[in-house]
């Protein structure tokens, strides 16, 4: 009876169903048959593109045509970012849809263009290309990298008088607390520059064996003197940050008065002299560098999570 009923029911709108779904079957396999055969193009377009550039472009990639064709190499890096952030780029909380956005990087060269969204497996591809001759010119990071190496080279000196010092930077008192910086790095230390607006006393904040260290850096002419109230300054900038070492350097000498306090409250002092010994001792007297070399310009995983927000770091870091 049961079947019957079935029966009955499909002789009345077997008529009018059996055209839509013979239509919706055609549908299904015309989308099925588009979507292996886009699959099997992506498949001979990676492939080829892997036998052109003698590198293996991994699955994941978007492999496309470059127009027009590129001798050098040029991409773009598209790092994270949350979908709506705050100004310093973490996420702004007042969106509970706020989610992280992960662009493509694109890389053309030859006739290719290849994309991914996961910039750090995209930046070793680029890296791999090199390795293998291709001509690929800077990204805007690595430019940015090449520009702060040959800024810390050239805050470099060695075999120079306090004097020589002093005139180099006498009329960018800032760009001698970046010496500084560079200076303790060399030896060995952690260094933070301070922003040059309200430093809070100190110039430098520097970590190794001994603790954090604050720093003040002074550019007097050597024939000046610092005084007393420099050095308290910095006593009271250490108390407020609990740091472990306080530390003055300069191109110039300290009063009387200033190396009384300094050896009554445990400050440690660098004049022009002894500035000129740490010189020597960091970078000796060795010929200038011919500049950073590709492997130095070369983007690590610190200087691709620098490029991310800060709360999304860890995650990422975790990947590789």
């Amino acid at each position: 009876m049961f079947n019957d009923v079935v029966a009955g029911i499909w002789d009345s709108v077997g008529g009018v169903l059996a055209p839509v779904l013979w239509v919706g079957a055609v549908l299904l396999g015309t989308v099925a048959v588009v979507w292996v055969v886009t699959l099997l193009a992506r498949a001979i377009r990676r492939l080829q593109a892997t036998r052109e550039l003698g590198v293996r472009i991994p699955r994941g990639f978007r492999v496309r045509r470059a127009r027009p064709e590129r001798d050098q190499g040029t991409f773009v890096l598209a790092y994270p970012r949350w979908q709506v952030a705050r100004k310093d780029g973490t996420r702004n909380r007042r969106y509970r849809t706020n989610e992280v956005v992960e662009d493509f990087s694109t890389l053309e060269l030859g006739r290719w263009r290849l994309s991914s969204r996961s910039v750090m497996r995209f930046y070793d591809l680029v890296v791999a290309l090199r390795g293998r001759g291709h001509v690929i010119a800077l990204s805007g990071e690595e430019a940015e990298k090449l520009a702060l190496l040959n800024e810390q080279e050239g805050l470099r000196v060695c075999g120079a008088s306090r004097n020589h010092i002093y005139h180099r930077f006498a009329a960018e008192p800032t760009r001698f607390e970046q010496f500084c910086a560079e200076l303790y790095r060399e030896l060995g230390h952690r260094v933070e520059v301070t922003p040059a607006i309200a430093d809070g006393g100190f110039d430098l904040r520097m970590f190794g064996p001994g603790g954090k260290t604050l720093v003040e850096c002074k550019c007097f002419h050597p024939a000046q003197s610092v005084g007393r109230p420099v050095l308290q300054k910095l006593f009271g900038a250490g108390a407020v940050e609990g740091a472990d070492r306080l530390l003055v350097v300069t191109t110039a000498t300290f009063s009387k008065e200033a190396l009384a306090y300094a050896e009554a409250v445990g400050m440690d002092l660098v004049d022009g002299d002894a500035l000129v010994t740490l010189c020597d001792r960091a970078w000796g007297c060795r010929p200038p560098a011919q500049g950073p070399t590709v492997q130095e310009v070369q983007l690590t995983l610190e200087d691709h999570l620098a490029h991310m927000p800060a709360d999304i770091r860890e995650r990422y870091a975790a990947l590789v």
